[in-house]
């Protein structure tokens, strides 16, 4: 999955932001906020203007992205537990504890934010092909130690893999030209590894390698939906030692 890759402001907390200001005018902010007044204080200078390059970062597309684990842990919760259709921008912003038109100045949607996660989401799951692609191992024994790993991800990861191939029928235009040509990548690159595999004697050449492509990507992109969440079962290692075990039973020559 050799493939191209395809904000939210950082938020200051109260002292760090009184703390650039005036000790009087800090004062002022204390003594409004115990009124239930505003809270935070702001510089004349604009907020893009304050940001550091390190909090911000732009992709292919050019929309700004704040690289914060925690707030769009948020986003995730909220979009997990309500579905896309019913996450509200206020919603997301009242869990963060800014002002709605604070989100929509670094967010010009709800669109943009499912679209990181996206993009997050395929950024993680490159990296562990990436790593996997430089051990030098076999064709078979890379597909092996890929879902291996990738599993581990997605029972790591349960509420964002939820999201990312429930809600990405959501996108529109380019975005979800992107996502769907992400998708194609993927598969392309799961079938060259069977490819070689078949070529190489590893891999049953009986069956086609698109199906046994999708019987790979079904069974790893489903796999969080394996754990038992009435009653203790087996754990992710476990789990992922099964999957890894059945598909070498099913695919090996």
């Amino acid at each position: 999955m050799h493939s191209s890759r395809a904000g939210l402001p950082y938020l200051e907390g109260a002292e760090e932001v009184c703390g650039q200001a005036s000790s009087a005018t800090c004062s002022a902010q204390r003594a409004a906020s115990s009124l239930g007044g505003p809270r935070r204080y702001r510089e004349p200078a604009t907020p893009k203007k304050q940001m550091s390059a390190e909090v911000t970062k732009f992709d292919h597309k050019g929309e700004r992205y704040a690289r914060d684990a925690e707030i769009m842990a948020i986003v995730i919760e909220v979009m997990s537990e309500r579905g896309y259709a019913g996450t509200s921008m206020q919603e997301i912003a009242t869990r963060l504890g800014i002002l709605k038109g604070s989100l929509y100045h670094y967010f010009s949607s709800k669109e943009e934010l499912l679209m990181r996660i996206l993009n997050e989401s395929h950024e993680q799951v490159l990296a562990i092909d990436k790593r996997i692609s430089q051990q030098g191992l076999s064709p078979l024994d890379e597909l092996l130690e890929y879902l291996r790993e990738s599993s581990l991800w997605y029972l790591a990861n349960v509420q964002r893999a939820n999201i990312f191939f429930t809600d990405r029928r959501h996108l529109t235009g380019k975005r979800l030209e992107r996502a769907n040509q992400l998708g194609r990548e993927f598969e392309i690159h799961i079938q060259n590894l069977i490819q070689k595999g078949q070529d190489d004697g590893q891999i049953r050449a009986d069956q086609d390698v698109r199906l046994i492509a999708r019987f790979v990507m079904g069974t790893v992109n489903n796999v969080r939906f394996w754990p038992n969440r009435s009653s203790p079962g087996p754990d992710a290692v476990q789990i992922s030692e099964t999957l890894v075990a059945l598909t070498r039973s099913a695919i090996s020559a």
